[in-house]
């Protein structure tokens, strides 16, 4: 553990994080302006070097997000490179004078990847987002950052041979600082090839293949020059999968596998890929799923498991790491804190401490010199201003268990306030969680309520739970949504009359189905980058899984098995039924929910004559990430919200609001 005499220090640190009673009780203080929620923030994913001497990160530059470092030493950061079109995204350390990052092009999700000296004048592009001489990075993807190897990765992509007409999938290791390539495995597309997983030396060990007959088979090899061996056989789900590898060990014989053969949540197990045995079960979670693993900095040692329920959870294998990971949470009280880097001896990390209330605050832990020094925070926001994100559970007109988080505005006693029910993206696997979530405080802050669930389909509640969403697009999904919004009037959390729902991606769509098959519920809508016509809904970016009729469909196993069926719940079906006004935004780069979603709408919205607004960006995607398009959407909604809905303090406390709600058509 740290020194005693330090920890005086650290608890100064974290109170000034942790909101007392008697500060949540004074005069609320005015709410911070849209920049602070959605701006660029003031850092963004800074990673220590391994030698722990320095910290590259994001910061805001010219508009978007350039990449700089920091010197612990001298205590001087510069920048090292500016994204020519989109902001620089993930990146990571290779050795401690090299940067390997991604950056988009356009808005499409198309990315490159390049590696950058710390100079940043000599720059190599790795994989294209265009069409090139190795990959088009519409596929190609970062297999493996291969921690223990300080020069290569692994990367996967199409190539192009010559005048072929056909494309192979290239698995290969490629030097980031000579683009030097050695290629570790080619297939056609149509091989079907699913997960890879390699070991820390980028030998490809393991993959998945979807067969014609629904199954998913998993094959091993040895090595790089030995034939591949089925090792194990299971439906193919399309989500929750019965395996979900993680990582090798340093044997490298050991696989460490989440399986759900046993349990419907899935538990931690040792895979032997010498015996093709599977010992019995590590870890199973107590309650929610497994998260993902922690491991030590080359990844050779389980130190521990990382599992969510209403918030995150850790199981400890290792006592080192148990007794740091104890000694920082002592320091900051109710706050989530996690180790996001380390160097490469483990003796300094960058630990990011944040909650509902508090966006995030990194610093530096020294465990030699038994310090904790503040790096930056991630938003300028008074923890104080927030409001507390409570976990509630309640039971859907089935009998199904939900759970979710209730958010109320400070300066009412929660009661008959104007709610908006905030349904996640997604669908499928995907949930809600605890902690600083920007829309949901931004709403509070303007005196709305906001209700987020995890609707059945969601992650984190089992297989059985995230299957019973299945084809159940606007229908069970959906009654959650509609049984959530009673549960909150019928406890008087929710002003009846004042109601809205306001989701992104599936939670668009969502939206679109509340004004549209419950309309009597909502006071107004905003639909973000919502799917409007289900028979235009499809797997990967906008394209279907395979090419056949015969191979697996998103689609047809998980929206709607027919034409009739997905026509059922297509909003773009039944504006009529809309009574109240609707705010839309769109990306016309969007290469998930196509333009073409916004387009058929707003003809039926026009066609009937239904009040809207409406906002497109030309150069936005799937939810817009430039600066000044985000900054004005949420002007947007503010203004929306306030002149439909009107935010709690607009309401005595206490006192009945009767609100007449629109004729019905």
């Amino acid at each position: 553990m740290l020194p005693a005499n330090r920890f005086v220090t650290l608890l100064g640190l974290a109170l000034a994080l942790v909101p007392t009673s008697a500060e949540s009780a004074e005069k609320t203080p005015a709410p911070p302006p849209i920049s602070a929620f959605f701006g660029l923030p003031g850092v963004a994913q800074p990673r220590l070097s391994p030698n722990g001497a320095k910290i590259a990160f994001l910061f805001p530059h010219e508009g978007k997000l350039a990449l700089g470092v920091f010197d612990r030493k001298t205590n001087e950061a510069r920048l090292i490179l500016k994204g020519t079109d989109e902001s620089i995204g993930p990146f990571f350390w290779k050795g401690d004078d090299r940067i390997v990052f991604s950056s988009d092009v356009g808005g499409n999700e198309s990315f490159f990847i390049g590696s950058t000296d710390l100079t940043g004048k000599n720059v190599l592009r790795i994989v294209e987002s265009q069409p090139g001489e190795f990959v088009e990075s519409s596929a190609g993807r970062i297999v493996d950052v291969l921690r223990a190897d300080p020069d290569r990765i692994v990367v996967q992509g199409l190539f192009r041979g010559g005048a072929s007409e056909t494309s192979d999938v290239v698995l290969a290791r490629v030097n980031v600082k000579n683009r030097g390539i050695s290629t570790v495995y080619t297939y056609h597309a149509s091989d079907r090839t699913g997960d890879i997983v390699v070991d820390r030396a980028g030998a490809m060990r393991l993959r998945s293949r979807h067969t014609a007959k629904g199954e998913l088979i998993w094959e091993h090899r040895a090595n790089d020059d030995q034939p591949w061996r089925e090792i194990a056989r299971h439906p193919f789900n399309g989500y929750a999968e019965t395996w979900r590898p993680l990582s090798f060990a340093a044997d490298p014989l050991t696989l460490w596998l989440v399986s759900r053969e046993e349990h419907d949540r899935g538990a931690l197990y040792a895979y032997n890929t010498r015996t093709f045995e599977r010992g019995p079960a590590v870890f199973v979670p107590p309650a929610g799923e497994i998260d993902s693993l922690v491991l030590n900095y080359d990844e050779s040692k389980l130190q521990g498991v990382v599992y969510e329920t209403e918030k995150l959870n850790y199981h400890w294998f290792d006592e080192g790491r148990r007794t740091v990971q104890a000694s920082v949470e002592a320091a900051f009280p109710g706050m989530e804190v996690r180790i996001t880097s380390s160097s490469a001896d483990e003796k300094v990390w960058l630990m990011r401490v944040g909650s509902d209330r508090e966006p995030g605050v990194y610093f530096v832990l020294d465990r030699t010199a038994g310090s904790l020094v503040q790096f930056k925070r991630i938003r300028e926001i008074d923890p104080r201003t927030m409001a507390p994100m409570e976990p509630v559970t309640f039971a859907a007109r089935d009998g199904l268990a939900l759970h979710g988080y209730l958010t109320r505005p400070l300066g009412h006693d929660g009661k008959r306030t104007p709610l908006i029910l905030h349904p996640h993206g997604g669908p499928f696997g995907v949930r809600d969680s605890w902690g600083f979530n920007p829309e949901v405080q931004f709403l509070a802050s303007r005196g709305y309520a906001v209700l987020q669930v995890n609707y059945r389909g969601s992650g984190g509640y089992g297989r059985e739970f995230l299957n019973k969403g299945k084809q159940q697009w606007g229908r069970a999904m959906q009654d959650d949504l509609t049984d959530a919004v009673k549960w909150a009037i019928a406890q008087g959390y929710a002003d009846p009359a004042r109601v809205a729902i306001y989701g992104a991606s599936y939670g668009g769509y969502a939206t679109l189905v509340g004004l549209t098959l419950t309309p009597e519920l909502y006071r107004c809508g905003v639909n973000y980058v919502g799917a409007s016509d289900l028979d235009i809904t499809f797997k990967n970016r906008g394209d279907d899984a395979y090419t056949t009729a015969d191979d697996f469909s998103y689609q047809r196993e998980w929206v709607g098995a027919t034409a009739e069926w997905r026509a059922a719940t297509s909003p773009v079906n039944f504006v009529q039924n809309i009574r109240v006004p609707s705010l839309h935004a769109y990306g016309e780069k969007d290469p998930r929910v196509k333009i073409d979603h916004w387009s058929r709408l707003e003809a039926q919205l026009k066609k009937f004559g239904k009040p809207y607004e409406s906002v497109t960006q030309k150069r936005q995607g799937h939810g817009f990430r430039e600066e000044k398009a985000s900054l004005g959407f949420y002007g947007t909604l503010e203004k929306f919200l306030a002149e439909h809905l009107g935010p709690a303090g607009n309401v005595k406390v206490g006192e009945t609001t009767v609100i007449e709600l629109p004729a019905k058509n």
